[in-house]
């Protein structure tokens, strides 16, 4: 279904309407000056940052800390964090809002691409990403997030896992986690596994979640404009949802290469239609390779690729599917770091790269609202960072 926002009439996104030969420039300035705020809070960050630490991140979940937070959303996983909220459309369909700012003009990317769903068109379209088995929650505001798009003007939420392994890993490891309870009387259980020797590694992960419909306090819910009878439940609120993934990489101390094939799918209930179920399912295979400690003008370089295909089907209270969305995407990315150099009396870091997207998106049925489109779209960006003693100057800079 397409649900308009707070009122607002509906309308098709402007990415939806296309207009050939139409180039964008984005300019993102940033400035920071260490100590200026009192009691400032350090964020120790583990693992591999993007690239380069020039797109390091302004909030970070990892860890432990992922793991106290982890929910059935994306948005109700990031909620809480500095400028971050969650849209809300039922326990199964959420997504971030950063400084107010939700559909296109927040990025959501899975290991730095596409995901390629639908969540922006509409509230009640579940993001295509499970919390369940993401390691890292990374949120990019400022000049990084030119890296991934000209319109993210809230800002990017990147999801982060192992399935394509980094690094040399060495042995037999993995992890699993088990939830129970709520209101919604969840059932998660996921289960990761992976290993490596000879510079090969492989990584496993499965992934699945059930819930009830919502228990709440008592309420008189509105059923065609008439209060009915007092209930304690949100009807047609449940979901079940699973995941799985293979992937695998040959990797040394200069860096990796390799693939991963993951499949999700989702079924769930819209709460404003107790007569409405969603029934989502998303696969994608991605590439990805990096090679650092280079010589020369750039230290590291890397490549990526995916294609993804999505589809969900709105199924009537009878059965019938009432409308059928689905899109097709590919993206592939360059991207060099440079080396460091003296400039103005400081250091400048830096990086260039380029990228081509494409979707194909049609709607097909009752509430098919928008027009199908073929979207191809190319990129140059760069992001600069010039150390002058204790203050930092970022600035971004896309042509697309």
């Amino acid at each position: 279904m397409l649900m308009p926002n707070h009122g607002a009439p509906l309308r098709a996104p402007h990415r939806a309407w296309p207009v050939p030969h139409r180039r964008w420039i984005a300019l993102a300035l940033a400035t920071a000056l260490p100590g200026l705020a009192a009691g400032q809070a350090s964020v120790r960050i583990t693992g591999k940052l993007p690239a380069s630490a020039l797109a390091a991140p302004s909030s970070v979940l990892a860890g432990e800390g992922l793991a106290l937070r982890r929910a059935g959303t994306l948005g109700e996983t990031l909620d809480g964090l500095p400028g971050v909220a969650a849209s809300g459309f039922g326990p199964q369909a959420s997504r971030p809002v950063i400084r107010g700012l939700d559909g296109d003009r927040i990025r959501l990317l899975d290991n730095g691409g596409a995901s390629a769903d639908a969540s922006s068109l509409s509230a009640d379209h579940a993001v295509a990403l499970d919390p369940l088995v993401v390691e890292r929650l990374e949120v990019l505001r400022g000049p990084a997030a030119l890296l991934y798009g000209g319109n993210a003007n809230g800002g990017v939420v990147n999801a982060i896992d192992n399935r394509i392994p980094r690094e040399a890993l060495h042995g037999l490891g993995g992890r699993s986690e088990l939830r129970l309870g709520g209101a919604a009387q969840e059932r998660t259980a996921a289960a990761m596994l992976e290993a490596g020797a000879g510079g090969f590694n492989w990584h496993a992960d499965v992934a699945r979640r059930l819930s009830d419909d919502l228990h709440t306090p008592a309420f008189t819910p509105l059923v065609d404009g008439q209060a009915g009878p007092i209930t304690r439940r949100v009807v047609n609120s449940s979901g079940a949802s699973e995941s799985a993934a293979v992937g695998g990489s040959w990797a040394d101390a200069q860096g990796f290469a390799g693939a991963a094939l993951d499949a999700v799918r989702n079924q769930y209930g819209v709460v404003v239609d107790p007569a409405v179920r969603i029934h989502m399912r998303r696969e994608r295979l991605q590439l990805a390779s990096e090679r650092r400690g280079l010589s020369g003008i750039f230290s590291s370089v890397a490549l990526q690729a995916s294609h993804s295909r999505y589809a969900h089907q709105e199924l009537e209270a009878d059965g019938a599917v009432g409308t059928t969305f689905r899109s097709t995407g590919q993206e592939l990315r360059l991207q060099a770091s440079q080396a460091p150099l003296a400039l103005a009396g400081g250091m400048l870091h830096g990086v260039i790269g380029l990228q081509h997207n494409g979707l194909d998106f049609s709607a097909l049925g009752t509430e098919a609202f928008v027009p199908n489109t073929h979207n191809r779209s190319q990129a140059l960006f760069t992001l600069q960072a010039l150390a002058l003693g204790g203050a930092t100057l970022q600035a971004g800079l896309r042509l697309e």
